[in-house]
């Protein structure tokens, strides 16, 4: 029997050796797991406060990184265990056997802790819930206060600007009723009217009672430089009132007579704004020399043609019939003038093309028809200038043709044959001969050009 005794006492031994290793391992775990809940609480209390300031993203981020750090805890602990606790071997073996039982309960502590958390975090969102109820609350009874106070405060602005609306009412009635608004409404209303047809212009005068067309306003313009007054003449003639047309309500008014002046002004060709310079021109122009130089000529010849135009426009619009009637518009008297257009038009348009002689001819037939004492004086030589310039053209047939005609209109003859004839001879000299020989049925040695249709024949 003694031989089944002391395996038993091994085994006891054995144990024995297992329980102190347990003993020894147990203290420190429990330590360990003391600390660990201690930290775990410090660290779920201190995070508890964090959660109250913290968004509720952030909870949810703690709650899930808790377990890792719980379980991280223990294996530290244990590392760590000192040598100097193993003294605590002598206790009972049943207690520390009891306490190595418990000592799993650090897990159990550990999955404990984070309810803990979840319900602090829970009681931290209702009393967050409170703090902002009461925040509510205040603001609450705060907001009277402030509306209370800005309704206050409002009728001192409106008093400011009560006050300041005088200033604004004062600076309006400076303002002396708006006279620049209606010279720019004026200055708009004439550039209106510039802007129709004069035809259209005319149609709204006649519809205030003007009865006048675009000559009779261009008649008026030849007796006087004064528009102004003549708008004014022509309104007292038809008795037009003012205040009978609105240009805002028909679209015309009495404004649109002297600007019906004004643009047919600038439109005719003569007007008694122009005398005075027409008096000068016709001074000056009856005054030159024919020169040899072609160019000087023709230049004169042009500027001669538009002063005789303007004085024949005059004499025909004034009803004027001799040129010494003439000086009561532009106190000049233009027979001079005209003889020496007639003089340069012989000198330069056989050198002109053969329609610019059929101008001239009409031209200057219209100039002697309208003034009766050019017509006698001129009439004749007016009619053999442009027989020579066509027969100069070459135009013989329409030249002969006008020589003819003033040989059977005159009695004394002795001037027009010996023309006549002497046009012909740089261009036909046997035709010059028979035309001088023709002439002495009518002339002999008593006539001024007897002499000079001989050294025809002579030559």
């Amino acid at each position: 029997m003694p031989a089944k005794k002391t395996p038993a006492t091994k085994t006891v031994a054995k144990e024995s050796t297992t329980v102190k290793k347990t003993v020894e391992a147990a203290p420190v775990k429990k330590e360990a797991v003391k600390k660990t809940t201690t930290d775990i609480k410090a660290t779920t209390t201190k995070k508890a406060e964090e959660a109250k300031k913290a968004t509720p993203a952030k909870k949810a981020a703690a709650t899930k990184a808790e377990p890792a750090k719980k379980s991280e805890a223990p294996k530290a602990t244990a590392t760590k265990a000192e040598p100097a606790k193993k003294a605590e071997a002598s206790k009972p073996a049943a207690k520390k056997a009891e306490e190595v039982k418990k000592a799993p309960a650090k897990k159990t502590t550990t999955k404990k802790a984070a309810p803990k958390k979840t319900t602090t975090a829970k009681k931290a969102e209702p009393a967050k819930k409170e703090a902002a109820a009461k925040k509510a609350e205040e603001v609450k009874k705060a907001a009277p206060a402030k509306k209370t106070t800005s309704k206050k405060a409002a009728p001192k602005k409106t008093a400011t600007k009560a006050k300041a609306a005088p200033k604004k009412a004062a600076v309006k009635k400076a303002s002396p009723a708006k006279k620049p608004s209606a010279s720019k409404t004026k200055k708009e209303k004439l550039e209106q009217y510039n802007n129709f047809a004069i035809d259209t212009c005319l149609e709204m005068a006649k519809a205030m009672g003007v009865a006048m067309d675009y000559d009779a306003y261009a008649a008026m313009l030849l007796d006087s430089d004064n528009i102004k007054q003549m708008a004014k003449d022509v309104l007292a003639k038809y008795n037009v009132d003012a205040k009978a047309f609105s240009f805002e309500k028909d679209g015309y008014d009495t404004d649109l007579i002297e600007v019906i002046f004004n643009r047919i002004s600038e439109t005719v060709d003569i007007k008694a704004s122009d005398f005075k310079d027409i008096a000068k021109d016709i001074k000056t122009h009856a005054q030159y020399e024919i020169q040899d130089d072609a160019t000087a000529n023709n230049e004169e010849y042009q500027k001669d043609f538009d002063l005789v135009r303007e004085v024949l426009m005059i004499g025909q619009r004034k009803n004027i019939h001799s040129t010494e009637d003439m000086k009561a518009f532009v106190k000049e008297d233009p027979t001079d003038l005209i003889g020496k257009f007639m003089d340069l038009a012989l000198q330069v348009l056989p050198l002109f093309e053969y329609d610019d002689v059929k101008y001239y001819e009409n031209f200057i037939y219209a100039v002697l028809s309208q003034f009766d004492n050019l017509h006698q004086k001129w009439g004749t030589r007016a009619l053999m200038d442009v027989a020579d310039l066509y027969i100069k053209h070459g135009d013989y047939g329409l030249g002969d043709a006008n020589y003819n005609y003033v040989l059977r209109e005159n009695e004394i003859k002795d001037m027009i044959y010996y023309r006549f004839a002497n046009v012909y001879v740089g261009i036909d000299l046997d035709k010059a001969k028979a035309i001088a020989n023709s002439s002495f049925q009518y002339v002999d040695d008593r006539y001024d050009y007897y002499p000079k249709i001989i050294e025809i024949l002579e030559k």
